[in-house]
């Protein structure tokens, strides 16, 4: 396999690992059901995923700063 082709497979996977983490690690308050569709929709689709479900997520459970 050429080696740019493996590189970025393996920069795609990294960046899908830290949208799911980023939907773990959020402030939001969400039952741990919605937490756990969240995760493996940003780790399946990666940046889609994440913001797509941050779209459905009602602006006052969000943290004020």
């Amino acid at each position: 396999m050429d080696i740019n082709i493996t590189a970025m497979l393996i920069g795609l996977l990294i960046l899908h690992c830290l949208f799911a983490l980023r939907a773990f690690k959020s402030p939001v308050r969400l039952s741990t059901n919605k937490k756990c569709i969240w995760c493996l929709l940003s780790l399946f689709l990666g940046p889609l995923g994440y913001y797509s479900y941050h779209g459905f997520i009602p602006l006052d459970k969000l943290q004020k700063d």
